[in-house]
């Protein structure tokens, strides 16, 4: 695990465009920004909140996208399903 990758998020559907962060904690404060005042049932905030805030939340998504790669996961929206993403970025 090396502290110095780059990340990039988005929510798609135009929630969050794609954006590159050097400091992970950076990343998933944008994240939790741009989804908490949003109409979602309370579980899926409550488990957004955990995951984006939560005081184990970098080294969990951390080793996520070490271990396993890409996360994406569905948010539930009045209007559709959108993603929230999570990758490394790719350093051209």
């Amino acid at each position: 695990m090396r502290a110095d990758r780059l990340v990039t998020v988005e929510i798609t559907g135009g929630v969050m465009p794609p954006t590159t962060y050097a400091l992970f904690p950076k990343a998933l404060t944008a994240l939790w920004a741009a989804l908490r005042f949003r109409p979602m049932s309370r579980p899926q905030w409550e488990w957004f909140e955990r995951y984006l805030t939560g005081p184990c939340s970098e080294r969990l998504v951390r080793e996520y996208l070490d271990r396993t790669g890409p996360l994406s996961l569905p948010v539930i929206l009045p209007e559709g399903v959108h993603h929230l993403r999570i990758r490394w970025a790719v350093m051209e």
